[in-house]
């Protein structure tokens, strides 16, 4: 009887884990139409539906009977914006859930290690100095790349003690103390700026924006993504067994440290790669995984996939807002992500049932 009730509860949650990954793909697909419709031009969806497939098909699908600045729109400017916003949003939330796995930390995300703090000051570095004129808009997001790497490298280094397993607590306090170093560096950027526009720009970066999305941007993170997607999918139980405590895992025959040094250099990679193009975009890593957790529990197998789904739609929309609240003014993305974010945490972390890892 319990091997029964055991057998129809596992089939019963395999096809709860089907419903919310099918539904959550249609919502993907409907929100990347809707975004890329929805602009100071307004275009319809029925329109977007078919320049894409006619784009992806070479032309064969449909007839062209729309407006040539409508096609233009959507494939130079939005669907570009649109898909880094699916990258960047899934990388974050699948960087959420590997930090939170890695320190067993319920308030550990993607910029725990001081990621965020080094990729502005690198980036702000570079407006302040003059690199813009200089080298192209694309040494920002090569001095946010050096910024973040040279922050995580630093972390790492503090956080694991040589012959013995990675000091989780050495690693948040670390990341604690770089990210205050990095950020007190970038406001002294800020405030020793030359002019106004100077600090705006730095600013706004600083607060994320998917406003440089272009196709020739997109390789490299959707390659870091797809990576980090793969490898973490194949060591996700040893995830679960992290969540057990050190001890445990290790009794299980897992190799703590190696495991915690592999999903903290991916982690670190795809949040630099991400942040250096995108800036520092808030709460995502933190909110969607424990969105996701109320779903999955605590497989990780089911919480990547649900947290990439949960991520990209949720960043999209995001930006959405951040375009449409106040046109023509954008908002910084980070802003909108924080508004909607905090109080939706508050509301998850006040109900009764709910704890870290997914159990009563």
């Amino acid at each position: 009887m319990d091997i029964s009730v055991q057998k129809t509860r596992n089939l019963s949650k395999k096809r709860g884990f089907l419903f919310w990954t099918i539904a959550l793909s249609i919502v993907l697909v409907v929100t990347i139409i809707g975004a890329i419709a929805i602009g100071s031009t307004y275009i319809e969806p029925g329109v977007v539906y078919k320049v894409l497939l006619n784009k992806l098909s070479n032309g064969t699908m449909f007839e062209p009977t729309w407006n040539t600045m409508f096609e233009n729109i959507i494939w130079e400017i939005r669907l570009p914006r649109v898909i880094l916003g699916a990258i960047c949003g899934a990388g974050l939330a699948l960087c959420g859930v590997l930090m939170q796995c890695v320190t067993k930390n319920p308030i550990a995300e993607p910029y725990i290690l001081g990621i965020s703090s080094g990729a502005s000051c690198g980036a702000v570095a570079v407006i302040v100095l003059g690199g813009i004129s200089t080298l192209g808009i694309s040494s920002i997001t090569g001095g946010a790349f050096i910024g973040s790497i040279l922050s995580g490298i630093l972390v790492f280094a503090i956080g694991t003690q040589m012959g013995k397993t990675t000091s989780t607590t050495r690693l948040v306090l670390s990341g604690m103390a770089i990210s205050t170093i990095f950020s007190a560096l970038t406001n002294l950027l800020i405030y020793s700026a030359k002019n106004s526009n100077q600090a705006k720009n730095a600013l706004f970066w600083t607060i994320g924006s998917l406003g440089g999305a272009k196709w020739d941007v997109l390789l490299i993170p959707f390659i870091a993504l797809v990576i980090v997607v793969v490898i973490s999918f194949i060591m996700s139980k040893s995830l679960d067994v992290l969540l057990l405590g050190d001890d445990s895992a290790i009794v299980l025959g897992i190799n703590v440290k190696f495991v915690k040094s592999i999903l903290i250099i991916l982690a670190t990679l795809l949040t630099s790669t991400l942040v250096a193009i995108t800036g520092a975009i808030g709460f995502i890593g933190l909110v969607v995984p424990h969105v996701c957790r109320t779903i999955a529990g605590s497989d990780h197998k089911k919480l990547i996939v649900l947290s990439s789904l949960v991520g990209a739609i949720f960043l999209i929309l995001s930006d959405l807002a951040a375009r449409g609240l106040f046109p023509p003014i954008e908002i910084p993305i980070g802003i909108i992500t924080s508004l909607v974010g905090g109080p939706f945490f508050l509301y998850l972390i006040s109900k009764k049932n709910y704890s870290f890892g997914g159990k009563d």
